[in-house]
């Protein structure tokens, strides 16, 4: 990870609405449970420990590529999985280092 991303920590807002719950499964993927856009994070509930950790891995992404940057990159990984035989959102290396850090939070590393 990019040193200057973890030296500097940023505020993170965190919404909790379970309203969005349906009007999410419509909009994003079915079953989501959050979403982080740039340092916000917006769930239909409260998050556990592994899957803060997981939205906050996304925090540092946003960080580390800006917005253009992240949603750009976002919608590449998500082609590349998709050319490779992937599924867009499973596949996407976004997600994978997302699960990754919510791996770690669950190991307690």
């Amino acid at each position: 990870m990019d040193p200057a991303v973890t030296a500097r920590p940023v505020p993170v807002h965190l919404y909790v609405r379970p309203a969005l719950r349906r009007l999410g499964d419509r909009l994003l993927v079915r079953g989501w449970l959050a979403i982080t856009i740039g340092r916000s994070i917006i769930s239909w509930r409260v998050l556990d420990s592994v899957e803060l950790a997981h939205e906050l891995e996304h925090v540092r992404q946003w960080q580390r590529h800006g917005a253009a940057g992240y949603v750009a990159r976002y919608a590449l990984a998500s082609l590349r999985a998709v050319l490779a035989g992937g599924d867009w959102y499973r596949d996407n290396a976004f997600e994978r280092e997302a699960r990754e850090a919510a791996q770690r939070a669950t190991l307690g590393t």
